[in-house]
């Protein structure tokens, strides 16, 4: 199961509010885990873009990558 953009970022924000674990589904991230959601929701933005097209998965600061 792919994780939303929305769903890490709702885990992010408990557990930085106070939050001790946070579960998605069959998922269960702790305050230690921020790091790995951090990763999740970068992957995540980066797999939304691609399955828009965005052309902004290619350009970046006013250079092609």
């Amino acid at each position: 199961m792919a994780l939303s953009v929305a769903q890490i970022d709702a885990a992010i924000t408990a557990i930085n509010a106070g939050g001790q674990e946070y579960r998605i589904g069959d998922r269960s991230f702790k305050r230690g885990d921020l790091e790995v959601l951090a990763q999740l929701r970068k992957d995540a933005i980066a797999g939304e873009r691609m399955a828009a097209g965005s052309m902004f998965q290619r350009v970046r600061f006013g250079g092609v990558r």
